[in-house]
């Protein structure tokens, strides 16, 4: 019987340590997603360039593009609108496994924008991977209604 509650304790700490890990890696890939959204607004494309893998991908609308092409084009008209926005997030999902992670995100953005009122339901679909001990955006697909 004592055996039993040695081996039902030192599985319940493994777990704690497995879950407590998890939970860890999922805190830091949203942390990593809430600063590349506070770069795209701040226009500070050299933070935002340090969140992006090298060979990052940002698929937006019907179009492609790399991380530089992303970050001397459309980055700044993104942080112009997301400045506009009030965004609420109904419903956020973080799967990690290993050094990859992806986060699928649905949300709403309301505001006004080039003297438009704009009410959009917007999805997003993240992928990360682990570079060390920081986090990187890998590909980034935005796409609203």
């Amino acid at each position: 019987m004592k055996s039993l509650i040695k081996i039902t304790g030192a599985l319940l700490l493994l777990s704690g340590t497995v879950t407590g890990q998890t939970n860890q890696a999922e805190t830091t890939v949203l942390k990593t997603l809430g600063d590349f959204k506070t770069a795209i607004i701040d226009n500070d494309s050299e933070a935002a360039a340090n969140l992006l893998a090298d060979d990052a991908l940002i698929l937006e609308g019907s179009g492609m593009e790399t991380k530089e092409e992303y970050l001397s084009h459309h980055f700044h008209s993104d942080g112009k609108f997301l400045k506009a926005m009030k965004r609420e997030i109904l419903t956020q999902k973080v799967t990690t496994e290993g050094t990859t992670a992806w986060v699928s995100t649905v949300s709403t953005m309301k505001g006004t924008y080039s003297e438009r009122e704009i009410d959009l339901a917007s999805l997003e679909l993240a992928v990360l991977r682990k570079a060390g001990e920081q986090w990187k955006i890998a590909a980034i697909h935005w796409s609203s209604r």
